[in-house]
């Protein structure tokens, strides 16, 4: 009397499997759905990653060759980029790095101020979409250009004897600038003014005062001959060129010129070497290397700004003023015999000025990076 019930239920296994294999379906297509998602973002983190190594490992390249500081370009925003450059050998992809001047230094006494950005592109990554772009990170730094510090002992500085004739000079170590402390007119060895016509000589100021600072036994000496350790100038790397690179070598022409695309002129503050003995052609500012002697003419009346660093003696003749800090004997220090510096007779003036010297060191220092000045979220547009 049951039969009809078995009979009801034939075919009942067909349909129980058919939703199996839906549902088994359903669950793979989630399955696969969730393990390539999973896939993109993994994918996409190591990406990021990859693009954050190669943005930083072009700023870090960038700022490791930058051994000299930048020319001078249009502040931003007037023209923002100031220097591009573009890295294709770093390990996972590429980055292209720029330099941005926010604020310069020569006409200000505060350090000059740049915005270097790096922007990563990572191609080493195993792209799932042929659509996708490669992953990009941009990372940037604020950094400073800080000018070397130069040791200077006072307006005039000499390893040997000094000679003056006359009584109408001005040589002052009272700061012209107004922000250091006060510093010796003249420093000599043993503070030796004898061959000055006036005892004492009333026309130095400074500290001290009417007289020369004592820079220490003379070389050769039967002493320490510690004058020449007293004067922290690194000479023997001044003349070999690893320390105050030149901007502009003089070859006979005044002003000089560098010969580059990025000509530099006396506004620019620029580092200036002669190779040998100089007769000062003109006026001028910056850093004057002389590896020889030097003679300053009175006629035309000349006026230097900054720093004058001689290797044997300056002779000047007349008048001239120097506002900055001049030094001379400086082959002393790699054991040459002090030659006598003379500074004739006659009105000049030689007066230390550290904003001067603040200017004319602006070309040789380094950069550095500001701290905390350092993000990895610059923005792009």
């Amino acid at each position: 009397m049951w039969g009809w019930l078995k009979l009801n239920r034939r075919g009942a296994t067909l349909p129980l499997t058919i939703i199996v294999l839906a549902l088994m379906a359903v669950a793979v297509a989630i399955s696969y759905s969730r393990i390539s998602a999973e896939r993109h973002v993994g994918g996409d983190s190591r990406d990021r990653l990859g693009a954050f190594a190669v943005a930083q490992s072009g700023l870090n390249r960038f700022l490791s060759n930058l051994n000299g500081k930048p020319a001078t370009p249009v502040t931003w925003p007037a023209n923002p980029v100031i220097q591009t450059v573009t890295y294709n050998d770093l390990p996972g992809g590429t980055a292209q790095v720029d330099m941005m001047l926010l604020r310069e230094s020569t006409t200000t006494l505060l350090p000059a101020v740049y915005a270097i950005t790096s922007r990563g592109t990572y191609t080493a990554a195993k792209r799932f979409n042929s659509i996708t772009p490669p992953a990009q990170r941009i990372v940037g730094t604020y950094a400073l250009w800080v000018p070397t510090p130069l040791a200077l002992n006072g307006a005039i500085t000499t390893l040997g004897p000094i000679d003056y004739n006359g009584n109408s000079a001005t040589i002052s170590g009272v700061d012209r600038c107004g922000i250091q402390a006060n510093t010796a007119g003249i420093a000599t060895p043993d503070g030796d003014l004898s061959l000055f016509n006036q005892q004492p000589p009333t026309y130095i100021d400074g500290t001290p005062d009417n007289a020369a600072a004592d820079l220490g036994d003379p070389y050769p000496a039967t002493g320490t001959g510690s004058a020449r350790e007293n004067v922290k100038i690194d000479w023997a790397a001044i003349e070999a060129g690893t320390a105050f690179p030149a901007d502009l070598t003089y070859t006979g022409v005044w002003p000089p010129m560098n010969g580059g695309a990025g000509v530099l002129g006396m506004e620019d503050w620029p580092v200036i070497r002669v190779n040998g003995d100089l007769t000062l052609p003109a006026s001028g500012k910056g850093v004057l290397i002389v590896t020889g002697n030097m003679i300053w003419n009175g006629t035309p009346l000349k006026t230097w700004e900054g720093v004058i660093l001689v290797g044997g003696s300056l002779v000047h003749n007349g008048g001239g003023n120097v506002y900055g800090a001049v030094v001379t004997n400086l082959d002393v220090k790699t054991g040459s015999a002090p030659l006598t510096t003379d500074i004739g007779n006659g009105t000049k003036t030689y007066w230390y000025d550290s904003c001067a010297i603040s200017r004319a060191l602006g070309h040789i220092g380094s950069i550095q990076r500001v701290r905390n000045g350092w993000t990895d979220s610059w923005s792009s547009y």
